[in-house]
């Protein structure tokens, strides 16, 4: 099976979550709070119903693993990946920077990535082998050509609390030491920026499967570099994994410095 279909399907769901999305948007949503303090709201869980039933519908044998509903078929060869909103806490402001993700792995190898946003109308995606696109237009990363060029970089990262809650603040305070412009652009959007070069590369600790489960494939499909920086794992037994991505000197530029 040509894995056109996955990514024409995947684009096709996304696209029926973003009308959703940005209805709910205009009517109103409920706020409440997870047990781990995290923000959630109506809108995620039904997004993610939404997505498990359009993949249950047109591919029964595919696993889920999803932010609200966990795993569905874990032995399965084919896994989707789906964070219905991922930057709640944006999104329950009306911060246009939160996306949803979905992703399909094969046998633990991202073959589809899309990371959709309704409040900005935009959609970046990557099909393994045959490129990354924002909004249909194919996008590249241009690496810097000399790490004298870094001075002009931006440098992205997530929120101080994700660095916070891996034991990890040293290394946030590092960043900023030696780099001035680094700046906070939270969510998904953040991931979106680096793999369309906008910035030379982003900082992002403290996440789950699903926050990443698009990213790796489209950074690397767009030309960019995407490294694992570390592992953290939490008192509770979750597993969080920290990464830098983007440009590949400033990538391993940062990996240098915070290493």
């Amino acid at each position: 099976m040509d894995n056109q279909i996955f990514l024409d399907f995947a684009l096709k769901t996304v696209k029926k979550t973003r009308s959703f999305i940005q209805t709910k948007i205009e009517t109103g949503f409920n706020v409440s709070t997870k047990k781990d303090h995290s923000l959630v709201t109506e809108v995620d869980k039904e997004t993610e119903k939404l997505i498990r039933q359009e993949i249950e519908k047109k591919f029964p044998d595919h696993g889920i693993v999803g932010e609200e509903f966990g795993t569905k078929n874990e032995k399965a060869k084919f896994k989707w990946f789906l964070d219905p909103i991922d930057g709640t806490l944006s999104f329950s402001n009306r911060i246009p920077l939160y996306g949803t993700i979905l992703a399909l792995h094969r046998e633990n190898e991202p073959i589809v990535g899309v990371i959709d946003h309704p409040g900005l109308n935009q959609s970046c995606y990557a099909l393994k082998d045959r490129g990354a696109f924002l909004n249909g237009k194919k996008i590249t990363v241009k690496d810097i050509d000399s790490l004298e060029d870094l001075k002009k970089e931006i440098i992205a990262t997530g929120d101080i609390i994700q660095f916070k809650l891996v034991k990890e603040e040293a290394l946030y305070e590092k960043l900023l030491k030696e780099h001035e412009f680094t700046r906070t652009i939270p969510d998904c959007f953040g991931h979106t920026l680096a793999a369309q070069g906008s910035v030379g590369a982003m900082v992002d600790f403290d996440l789950s499967p699903w926050d990443l489960a698009a990213t790796k494939l489209i950074i690397e499909e767009a030309n960019g570099k995407f490294k694992l920086f570390k592992k953290t794992q939490l008192p509770n037994g979750t597993a969080k994994q920290n990464v830098i991505f983007g440009k590949p000197k400033v990538v391993d530029w940062l990996c240098e410095i915070l290493g």
